[in-house]
């Protein structure tokens, strides 16, 4: 099944780019399903992982498109993982913080993991770029985008402290943006 996932995600992916470079997007939802694979050996949640940002990000595919291909559990938890775009970014932003807190399990396990490969993205792209890299992302903020992490980071506390993906997380957040707390962007 991961296969499969693997092979259906970077065919519907094809064409898209990491934000601000030249690196194919499949390579982020690779990542994603190997750390989740730190956490679990469970084949449905590992290619749910892969296939994350498929119905969010890639015009033809669906709930149901997936649960065709993979089964109504793989399809639920990219669903529940997927933002509404129809929202701002900062009302997205705070239902994903809101909501990761309580989620079941194996969705904290994907968002947690797709959070930390961002993580590793910026942690190797903010030396390079400095404080110009802010500007590849919507809110163009390191503010916001920091209070997005950190928020993501404190949801995920009671559930994950301990685990080597979060803690992983954690030190990379604090490395680049810092112990302070951060406030809502206006």
């Amino acid at each position: 099944m991961i296969d499969k996932a693997i092979e259906f995600a970077t065919k519907v992916h094809e064409g898209q780019f990491r934000k601000g470079t030249s690196r194919p997007y499949i390579v982020h939802p690779i990542e994603v399903s190997d750390i989740v694979a730190t956490m679990t050996e469970d084949e449905e949640i590992i290619s749910a992982a892969v296939l994350h940002d498929t119905i969010e990000d890639c015009e033809s595919v669906t709930a149901e498109v997936l649960e065709r291909e993979f089964g109504p559990r793989v399809a639920g938890m990219v669903a529940l993982e997927s933002e509404d775009k129809s929202k701002t970014w900062k009302e997205r932003k705070g239902a994903t913080i809101r909501f990761i807190k309580t989620a079941p399990r194996e969705v904290q396990m994907i968002g947690l993991a797709d959070k930390l490969s961002n993580m590793r993205d910026i942690d190797r792209d903010y030396p390079v770029h400095g404080e110009e890299l802010w500007n590849r992302f919507r809110m163009k903020s390191k503010q916001a985008i920091a209070w997005y992490y950190k928020g993501v980071r404190d949801s995920l506390k009671d559930t994950f402290a301990g685990v080597p993906a979060y803690e992983e997380y954690c030190r990379l957040v604090v490395k680049n943006f810092g112990e302070n707390e951060e406030h809502e962007p206006e």
